[in-house]
């Protein structure tokens, strides 16, 4: 699944980050509200976790935001507020679950594949479509025009990155984060090296080139095919 991670206390989001990811999800992490609304304005989510209590906005107005543009994944709630009145209004806001800090990890892990069960989006549904381009996800291979290309495991991973945020900017920064995590051996070259090789596959099956380069900003996929 594809999640967005959303708490103040940098710790314990770089726990859950490392643990949703050896699960095998795909995880954005913020530490602020308005840094969650950025994400949440881009990003194409199957859930949410939200703490209640961040900087600039809290959780519960950006679980209200979410509904009112229409989001239809699983919302779970964070918080150490365990009054009835304030989970009521968790639930009324369009939270799915809410969890209690402090809590097993675990249990985290648990609830998060239960809500995705539920979810109105399949997690059969593995397949990226951005105009002409297709990325079937399960077998890391792209199409264009019939024509079909293999991706390597880090190819794959930036060229889902891209096309998830289609139209928008990814930061290099983001891209590092979501390719290699924490790894502090990873040089600039890394990401480079995997982006030439990535534009070169894509070159194979398209004459046009999707992946345009942002100065300052970082890279965007744009098919206007």
């Amino acid at each position: 699944m594809y999640l967005l991670l959303v708490d103040d206390d940098e710790r314990l989001t770089r726990l859950l980050d490392h643990l949703l990811r050896q699960a095998g999800h795909t995880v954005d992490v913020a530490h602020d509200g308005r840094m969650a609304a950025a994400l949440m304005a881009q990003g194409d989510y199957d859930l949410l976790v939200l703490d209640w209590m961040l900087p600039h906005e809290e959780g519960v107005s950006l679980c209200e935001r979410a509904r009112a543009d229409g989001f239809e994944g699983g919302i779970l709630m964070l918080t150490g507020r365990d009054a009835l009145e304030d989970r009521l209004e968790g639930f009324a806001a369009g939270a799915d679950d809410y969890l209690l800090k402090p809590f097993e990890p675990e249990e985290l892990l648990a609830r998060l594949e239960a809500l995705g069960r539920r979810a109105s989006r399949p997690l059969s549904d593995r397949r990226l479509q951005v105009g002409a381009w297709t990325l079937e996800c399960d077998e890391r291979r792209v199409a264009h025009g019939g024509r079909t290309v293999l991706l390597t495991q880090r190819e794959f991973q930036l060229l889902e990155l891209l096309m998830r945020r289609a139209g928008h900017s990814v930061p290099r920064e983001l891209i590092y984060e979501r390719l290699w995590g924490h790894d502090q051996a990873v040089t600039d070259n890394a990401l480079d090296a995997t982006l030439r090789l990535l534009r070169r596959k894509l070159e194979r099956v398209a004459a046009r080139q999707p992946i345009v380069t942002l100065r300052g900003l970082g890279y965007r996929f744009a098919d206007e095919a």
